[in-house]
């Protein structure tokens, strides 16, 4: 094997290590988002119910593209319906992308992408926007090609359009400004495209808006009407000094995670050594040649979200953006102090690590925003029913019970016997459209509940519903139990009323 092999592979090995403890220990995010997705995905793998549309965006109705549900129910069917399939479906992906950095960035991207703390949060956790990171080193590794070549093929040229409208079925805001960047870009650097080429564009571009188009006719253009009713409203997060400084610092705070090592000295030791390489490569002039472009890329989209919509996820197609910087200006540092630049992310990488195995994952094993955590309630109250007909009502800050829904649909596939009812409030099960679906697929539960659980999660704040009025809402007598599975988890047992 060659040295670039040997490399790639210890990359690819230590990149695995350091993240396969979170999915062995079930220490991943879970709530609201999480398993809403997980049961569309897993609807589309029993129901065979193919789905044209995603989440919804910030806009009301407003829909992302199918393709993270698409990939969500290859995951669900390769893993079994586990909830872990998500994040592991994004493990592979980080590799992936390690895999690509390597091959067509070079060492020192591949490693801060194996290393750096934000692709470790983006790939041990499965929310839609996360695959976009994907999408942005794509994008940049055919900016970087076209543009050292001085033109572009219409291969390139297809793929470049086609990656840009697949970044819409992860986040259509920040691929909305590739429609700006993009072109400024190939007019800065004067590249011109023939008739044929610019054809090929807006077919590639078009291609990944099939399925969107087809539920717009079958729906009166919905979101054609949802888009023009929003701008005809305007923009809620008005323009000022207060959100440009939010923004700003939110944008540059994401960027630097993606290349800095997180600990405090290792963070101000990095820091050091990018500015001294970013010095030599203005001196020299060297390493700074693709820098209009890493500019345009990042300042359109900053600008922009002065005056639109903005979330810190929105930066995460940037992020190879920034990787890419930072790959250049370590170049123009002696190889040692390049060399000694990674091994900080490795150590950092290390000792978060090791920080994690030794009391992190104890503490996220309890917190209700996990996986572990859920886990556990849903596992206790099996215990104490006992295998009697019970029911259970989940009370959550963001009260849509997602997570816990799917949680007792995979159980129900795993052989176990389903609740005699499963929501947030008794009778309400509207807000899961794929419920009836995927409940036909299992065994009815019959008889009346013998049992009543209630898992309840802590509000994050005191306007929440209060949970003596959900509790009034309930069919329960006597709470008979508490049992606390964490700060913020109890599952109570409560007789009938």
């Amino acid at each position: 094997m060659k040295r670039e092999g040997w490399l790639l592979t210890g990359l690819l090995v230590l990149a695995l290590a350091i993240r396969l403890p979170h999915l062995v220990g079930n220490t991943i995010p879970f709530s609201f988002d999480h398993g809403r997705d997980s049961l569309a995905a897993l609807n589309i793998v029993k129901s065979h119910d193919l789905r044209f549309i995603g989440p919804w965006t910030s806009i009301p109705g407003l829909f992302f593209g199918p393709l993270w549900y698409w990939l969500l129910a290859g995951a669900f069917l390769f893993g079994g319906g586990h909830p872990l399939a998500g994040a592991g479906l994004m493990v592979a992906l980080a590799l992936v992308q390690v895999w690509l950095a390597q091959k067509f960035l070079g060492v020192y991207e591949a490693a801060i992408i194996a290393f750096a703390p934000l692709w470790l949060v983006v790939s041990t956790g499965a929310v839609n926007p996360f695959p976009m990171t994907l999408v942005g080193l794509v994008v940049v590794i055919l900016v970087k090609n076209i543009v050292k070549a001085g033109h572009a093929s219409l291969k390139q040229i297809f793929a470049l359009t086609l990656t840009v409208g697949l970044g819409w079925h992860f986040s259509s805001a920040l691929s909305l400004f590739y429609l700006v960047s993009l072109p400024a870009i190939f007019i800065f650097r004067k590249i011109k495209l023939s008739l044929k080429k610019v054809g090929w564009a807006f077919v590639g571009f078009l291609l990944p808006f099939v399925p969107q188009g087809l539920f717009e006719l079958k729906h009166n253009f919905a979101e054609v009407r949802a888009v023009v009713d929003y701008f005809s409203r305007g923009e809620s997060q008005k323009i000022n000094l207060g959100k440009i400084k939010l923004v700003t610092a939110s944008f540059l705070n994401e960027l630097r995670l993606a290349v800095l090592p997180d600990q405090k000295f290792f963070y101000w030791l990095g820091l050091t050594v990018l500015i001294v390489g970013l010095v030599r490569a203005i001196k020299t002039s060297k390493g700074t040649r693709l820098w209009p472009e890493y500019l345009i890329l990042t300042c359109l989209p900053l600008v922009g979200f002065w005056w639109l919509h903005y979330n810190p996820w929105y930066v995460y197609g940037l992020l190879p953006v920034a990787v890419a910087a930072a790959g250049d200006i370590l170049r123009q540092l002696p190889r040692a102090l390049a060399v000694g630049y990674l091994a900080l992310l490795v150590a950092s990488s290390g000792i978060s690590l090791a920080g994690y195995l030794r009391a992190e994952k104890a503490r996220l094993a309890t917190n209700k925003a996990f996986l572990a955590a859920k886990m556990a309630a849903v596992d206790y109250v099996y215990q104490q029913a006992e295998g009697k007909p019970f029911s259970s009502y989940q009370y959550l800050p963001e009260i849509y019970d997602y997570a816990y829904q799917y949680l007792y649909i995979f159980n129900g596939f795993g052989g176990r016997s389903l609740p005699v009812e499963f929501s947030y409030q008794p009778g309400e099960i509207t807000y899961v459209p794929e419920k009836p679906q995927l409940l036909s697929k299992l065994p009815e539960t019959s008889g009346a509940a013998e049992k009543i659980f209630l898992i309840i999660e802590k509000p994050e704040n005191i306007h929440h519903y209060p949970l003596s009025a959900w509790l009034e809402r309930l069919p329960i007598g006597e709470v008979v139990s508490r049992q606390r599975l964490g700060p913020e988890l109890e599952v109570w047992e409560a007789t009938k009323q």
